[in-house]
């Protein structure tokens, strides 16, 4: 997969910005606050429908005006593509509208288009933040590969407040209708088991990826090891079943069952995927509670790599990688290994403040940004 153009209007800092891309890796550099992560956030805005910067996409419009737009041009394995979100103001409300080769996308549709990995210091916090993290980690990279499973995700939502609202509306009630809130039980129980069986196979993948990729990095000295955990509310670790579809509706079922008074109580569901979390261990060590600062940088990185070839195992391509000031976060070994990967293979945005950060390589291309102007080198 290869960007070849973007268009921008009114995005952030940038008034107008029209440049072609033709090379593999694409150095971005200049001082603070010129323009280098909006434009990688331009990028990711246009490949996921969102930011991941703000809760409020009016923060994109450049100050002053009441519009904009991101267009992309790229091209996969069978042809050229062009995605184009807008955001403009109808009746003196923003309204967004975004569109998939001139015909209009939705929300569901958006994910898997253009397939980008993102990779930022803040990504440290997979390993050593908390739970949430983690599920979101996984649930982009299955989303991009795997439509259905960000319907799921949608569903589950979506089911699961309906049946808090119903917790919540019974609590004050003297006679509680339990054949209604076993209605909710069992579609929510039905979407769970779904998810938990796709959150499985693909963990049980990226964990083999990084594995590898781990070993490669720490020179076969250290292995990493990637393992579910299903979690109640009090955060208690439970113990995986190995079960089929039916058997984990049945499942969750139960375990519904057995939570009713607390959940009543507290008027939210105590378990399911929304609770899960994903320890990840070196040499059988939680690393996020006993591993030095390197062994988390170095297990970060090496489940970005990850990401990178798990996307490609299944799109049989490689998607985007995006790099927000990483280099200057990564000692020079690392930074090594990361370059020594992504050479001449995998597209990538980088940006930096001193250029002198990566040196030249394959197919690469300089690009200097100051206020929101991007010269070519």
């Amino acid at each position: 997969m290869k960007i070849l153009s973007i268009n921008l209007k009114n995005f952030r800092n940038y008034d107008s910005l029209n440049i072609k891309f033709d090379s593999i890796i694409n150095i971005i550099y200049g001082d603070n606050a010129q323009g280098k992560t909006n434009l990688l956030e331009s990028i990711y805005y246009t490949a996921f429908g969102f930011t991941y910067r703000t809760r409020s996409e009016e923060e994109l419009i450049k100050f002053g005006r009441n519009d904009f737009f991101t267009d992309i041009s790229f091209s996969n394995n069978f042809c050229k593509n062009r995605i184009i979100v807008k955001k403009y103001l109808k009746n003196e409300k923003l309204q967004k509208e975004s569109t998939f080769n001139n015909n209009v996308l939705k929300a569901k549709d958006h994910y898997g288009l253009l397939n980008v990995v993102f990779f930022s210091p803040d990504d440290l916090q997979i390993v050593k933040g908390e739970p949430g993290l983690r599920r979101k980690f996984i649930n982009l990279e299955i989303a991009q590969t795997n439509r259905f499973y960000y319907n799921l995700l949608v569903k589950y939502n979506k089911t699961m407040l309906q049946r808090n609202k119903f917790l919540k509306d019974s609590k004050e009630k003297i006679n509680i209708d339990f054949t209604q809130l076993s209605v909710w039980d069992s579609e929510l129980a039905k979407i769970a088991a779904s998810i938990i069986i796709i959150r499985l196979e693909t963990l049980k993948r990226i964990s083999k990826i990084s594995e590898e990729i781990y070993s490669k990095l720490t020179l076969s000295k250290e292995k990493l090891t990637l393992d579910y955990i299903l979690k109640n509310n009090n955060g208690d670790d439970i113990e995986i079943p190995v079960k089929n579809q039916k058997e984990w509706e049945e499942w969750y079922i139960e375990e519904f069952k057995i939570r009713r008074n607390l959940d009543l109580i507290r008027c939210s569901t105590s378990i399911g995927p929304h609770r899960d979390d994903i320890l990840i261990k070196v040499n059988d060590n939680n690393l996020r509670i006993f591993g030095s600062q390197g062994q988390q940088r170095s297990a970060a990185l090496a489940l970005k790599l990850a990401e990178l070839e798990f996307i490609k195992e299944i799109k049989e391509e490689y998607p985007i990688l995006l790099l927000d000031d990483v280099m200057s976060e990564l000692d020079s070994k690392r930074r090594k290994q990361l370059l020594t990967f992504i050479d001449g293979k995998v597209q990538t945005f980088i940006t930096v403040n001193d250029k002198e950060l990566v040196k030249y390589l394959s197919d690469s291309k300089y690009f200097y940004v100051k206020n929101g102007i991007m010269y070519e080198e």
